[in-house]
């Protein structure tokens, strides 16, 4: 039994940064009146950042009203959200700016997609959250940014049986 209330305590406090990280987790990027989304040219071409420069994410398992990154996943993904009209600056189109609700926040969509910042992105590794369990950069245009796939040369002849030619 004295196992146990370690345990306890320790569950009972990551269900309560889950809900905190549910209610706040767009606190550190949005605005108090509205929430500029810019562009910035990176190694993925031109993409969409934060006021602030962070780069931008959609989540392509987001289908508004229902969303794919809830709970602790807001803690490593955080909302974009605005208490406003968001705006656009620089390539970002304002016409394809808008909101939605997601638990408590007003979240901040482009193209319809409910966007993301990725707490791990650095000043060195800006774009780290590229590709990562379905979370992708955003162009201007509104879609998906894929990094560019590495040419290999494989040799087509091959006496294994097995197919794979490594």
């Amino acid at each position: 039994m004295k196992n146990l209330k370690p345990l306890i305590a320790l569950s009972v406090a990551a269900v309560t940064f889950a809900a905190a990280a549910t209610a706040f987790g767009a606190g550190a990027y949005s605005s108090a009146s509205s929430t500029v989304v810019k562009t910035k040219s990176t190694s993925l071409g031109t993409i969409l950042v934060s006021s602030s420069g962070h780069t931008l994410y959609l989540d392509v398992g987001d289908k508004p009203p229902k969303f794919a990154c809830n709970g602790g996943c807001i803690a490593i993904w955080p909302i974009l959200g605005s208490s406003g009209k968001p705006k656009a600056s620089g390539s970002a189109k304002q016409s394809l700016l808008g909101t939605v609700k997601h638990g408590k926040v007003t979240q901040v969509t482009y193209a319809g997609h409910p966007l993301y910042t990725f707490a791990s992105d650095s000043s060195s590794s800006p774009t780290s959250g590229e590709g990562v369990n379905g979370f992708y950069v955003v162009s201007p245009t509104g879609a998906k940014i894929t990094k560019a796939a590495k040419k290999t040369t494989t040799s087509s002849s091959s006496t294994s049986g097995g197919g794979y030619g490594y």
